[in-house]
């Protein structure tokens, strides 16, 4: 994030609302594509340099080791998945808090963007990035390889469930060493949920499995979902789903391959079995 720091660093010493101006005229500004590419709306600099600015040194530091830690990680997915396109585009920059990581479409390609500052906000400063990365790296590859799953009217509800509970199984699979709470992105609620929370989430989604609202979609998938069950709980029962169908006998590569029909009717046939 070498173009962030300079303006960050420039605009030092001035008042929180001098450097907040100038970060949105020396920065957001001239970046405002990409932060529309990566689904970044309004943001309240101010409040974030609040935020920001204890932790300011933590994301400098990861924002220098990041280029090496991505190769390596790089390396080993690929050689896990030799298949995986060796020119993944990826994107640092600040997120602004809204969010850690995360893939959409920009620019006719699915892009990896990483925001430094949601994965000390959200990890700490000591941030393990190995799972955060396989999670991240396997949507990549999972659109990579399945052209099915881009649906013209955007991921039902069903869709974001599959997509990440696979992810979540394949860092399981890609770090056999791994605990449960590490492979769920250190999420105690989730780590430590149990069949109970399964079959009530899978009870109460068959008429919603098709929507493609947001507020439908956070109850189940969103980090910061607050209300009478834990957040992204849709990624657990998801890791169930995946991991009840390795368990006939598919990898990682051909869960992957998935055609977007097949996998609807796996999401609500195995949805079906888990509510009862």
């Amino acid at each position: 994030m070498p173009a962030f720091w300079a303006v960050h660093d420039r605009a030092a010493g001035g008042t929180v609302e001098e450097r907040g101006r100038a970060i949105v005229e020396g920065f957001f500004t001239p970046e405002i594509e990409a932060y529309r590419g990566a689904g970044i709306g309004r943001v309240d600099f101010v409040r974030w340099l609040q935020v920001f600015d204890p932790m300011a040194a933590a994301v400098r530091r990861l924002s220098a080791q990041f280029p090496a830690l991505w190769q390596a990680h790089a390396a080993r997915f690929r050689r896990a998945l030799p298949d995986a396109a060796d020119d993944a585009p990826v994107t640092i920059l600040p997120s602004f808090y809204y969010f850690d990581a995360r893939v959409r479409m920009w620019r006719d390609r699915i892009v990896l963007f990483v925001g430094l500052d949601g994965v000390v906000r959200l990890h700490g400063a000591d941030a393990d990035l190995g799972i955060l990365l396989d999670h991240e790296s396997f949507h990549l590859y999972h659109h990579q390889v399945n052209p099915t799953l881009l649906l013209p009217a955007g991921d039902p509800l069903w869709l974001g469930i599959w997509k990440e509970g696979l992810a979540v199984h394949a860092s399981a699979v890609l770090n056999p060493d791994a605990t449960r709470l590490r492979v769920l992105l250190g999420d105690a609620a989730l780590a430590t949920s149990g069949p109970e929370l399964i079959a009530r989430v899978a009870a109460e989604l068959p008429p919603v499995l098709g929507a493609t609202a947001n507020a439908t979609r956070a109850r189940y998938l969103a980090y910061d979902y607050r209300g009478d069950i834990p957040a992204r709980s849709g990624y657990v029962l998801g890791w169930v789903i995946a991991q009840r169908a390795a368990a006939q006998g598919r990898d990682l590569a051909a869960l992957a391959r998935l055609p977007a029909t097949e996998a609807e009717a796996l999401i609500r046939r195995e949805i079906l079995a888990l509510a009862r």
